[in-house]
């Protein structure tokens, strides 16, 4: 699908976290949502060197997969491969 298109149009749109706010779709899938992808290392400061900065960034990165499961109205598929996220429940 591109930009602008009918929301009705048939097809699939494929778009990053950070684009996904306030939209909404019928069917999501969430593909690759393993430990070393969420959350997404380089944009977590390590506990030890600022551990309020840890807990902020790894809350901002569990909202970012939050929203990303959250625009689904009907269906919704997380895949992972190997260990999954620490974000997803077990």
């Amino acid at each position: 699908m591109r930009d602008g298109e009918h929301d009705s149009a048939v097809g699939v749109r494929v778009s990053t976290l950070h684009s996904m706010k306030g939209l909404e779709y019928r069917c999501v899938a969430v593909a690759g949502a393993t430990a070393s992808a969420f959350p997404f290392p380089p944009a977590v400061t390590p506990a030890d060197v600022d551990g309020l900065q840890n807990a902020t960034d790894l809350a901002a990165e569990r909202c970012l997969l939050f929203v990303a499961c959250t625009r689904a109205r009907e269906a919704l598929y997380v895949s992972y491969s190997g260990r999954p996220s620490e974000f997803l429940p077990e």
